[in-house]
């Protein structure tokens, strides 16, 4: 694989994210329970319940698609505002980056 996934939240924010695409880390598991995704990090055992909102964009981290994209399929499927999704989707994901859950890479997966 080509891709080399970063680790951690690159400086610079929200202008910076659209740049990348987000994949669920692969040392994550996780299941759909009642519409809510339950994601255990592997790494520390820990769990996280995502509302129905993070569970969307969970599904939607494959790693080909674009944060960008992953931003505007929120704004069309929960009807929001582009800014305020700009803001919350890009806070969220960065929480997640953080955590170890999400892992963020400047070039799609290929054949993925």
């Amino acid at each position: 694989m080509n891709c080399i996934f970063c680790r951690s939240l690159p400086s610079g924010g929200a202008l910076i994210l659209d740049k990348y695409v987000a994949k669920n880390s692969d040392q994550t598991a996780h299941r759909i329970v009642d519409g809510e995704a339950v994601v255990v990090n592997l790494k520390d055992s820990t769990f996280h319940t995502l509302n129905s909102v993070g569970t969307f964009i969970w599904q939607q981290a494959d790693g080909r698609t674009s944060v960008k994209e992953i931003i505007q399929r929120v704004c069309h499927e929960f009807e929001v505002d582009p800014d305020a999704a700009d803001k919350d989707c890009s806070d969220f994901i960065g929480e997640l980056v953080n955590k170890g859950l999400l892992v963020l890479s400047p070039h799609p997966l290929e054949g993925g």
